[in-house]
């Protein structure tokens, strides 16, 4: 495993003693770790296929992909080059992975005198990334769902309701993280995700689950979403789109808008000859208020080019779907 010694951090020290690194730190050091592996690696791993260490790790390895295009992010650790992670504690996951994969990990930060790291810190300090704040639920918007609660006729003093606010944003910054998500969409048009075909076939990618919020009531609208598209030069890797599905799904939504916005950017990575969205969903601001129609469904469909044009195509897609 590779010996080189950390540099020490100087970041923000608050009252509690907690290193607390900032959004711009964060992708500062995200670019001298790609800098780092980029020296060490490349030629010889072209392009860098790189881990995250769920989950923090993950979300390192997202930043360092989006600074280079030498980064590839896979998600089996076998296929990688070596591992990332936030930051190196006691180093049981970095020897676990290593007697495991027999690759190393490199990590933003690491206590006392770990591997493999950018920054160093003492064993007894608290490093906080940004991530993290943002879960960190502050007075301020913990009142505001207080006076919610009360506004209902509730307690919110009452001992069952003590943790709720936090519980309340916790929850709303996890059903809304689509906005933080941001699949680079770039970077998949020109990289790791595409590949060249020679197929006439339609492929189709049926029954992704999807969760979203109606931006009228605020309430869940959830069910189904089925993509089919029709290949010009290239098919893209299968599990790239529940992701997209996913980033424009976890927001304030409306159903129309999410599938364009699924359909538009398939369009813009793939070129393809055609492609079609068809979104059935359930809407609870249908089930529990106004009309109530608790089995009602609403069904959109997005279309472009040939899926458009032509009647044949545009059935072929529907019966596929509901075979």
């Amino acid at each position: 495993m590779n010996t080189r010694n950390a540099s020490s951090a100087s970041g923000i020290l608050d009252t509690q003693r907690r290193y607390i690194v900032s959004a711009q730190e964060l992708n500062d050091l995200c670019s001298l770790l790609v800098q780092r592996l980029c020296t060490e690696w490349l030629p010889s791993a072209y392009p860098l296929r790189i881990y995250g260490i769920p989950k923090s790790g993950s979300i390192v390895a997202a930043h360092m992909q989006g600074t280079s295009p030498n980064i590839i992010l896979v998600y089996n650790p076998e296929e990688a080059d070596c591992f990332v992670d936030d930051i190196i504690d006691t180093g049981r996951t970095q020897k676990l992975y290593y007697d495991r994969y027999k690759k190393n990990t490199y990590a933003l930060f690491g206590k006392g005198a770990s591997l493999n790291c950018l920054r160093s810190v003492p064993p007894t300090q608290w490093v906080e990334f940004p991530w993290e704040s943002e879960e960190q639920t502050n007075k301020e918007h913990q009142d505001f769902v207080v006076r919610l609660i009360e506004e209902l006729g509730e307690n919110a003093s009452r001992k069952e309701l003590q943790d709720t606010p936090a519980r309340f944003l916790k929850s709303w910054r996890e059903m809304t993280r689509g906005y933080t998500m941001e699949v680079n969409l770039k970077a998949i048009a020109t990289e790791e995700s595409l590949f060249p075909t020679d197929t006439h076939g339609m492929i189709i990618v049926r029954d992704i689950d999807f969760h979203s919020l109606c931006e009228h009531h605020l309430l869940p609208f959830v069910g189904k979403i089925h993509v089919g598209y029709l290949p010009n030069k290239h098919t893209i890797g299968h599990s790239k789109i529940p992701r997209i599905v996913e980033m424009y799904a976890r927001r304030l939504q409306v159903q129309e808008r999410l599938g364009q916005q699924i359909c538009d950017a398939l369009a813009h990575v793939l070129q393809p000859k055609g492609i079609g969205v068809l979104i059935e969903g359930s809407h609870f601001c249908m089930l529990m208020r106004g009309v109530k129609k608790e089995h009602a469904t609403i069904m959109t469909s997005h279309l472009k080019g040939i899926f458009s044009e032509d009647a044949r195509t545009r059935q072929e897609f529907l019966q596929l779907v509901h075979h």
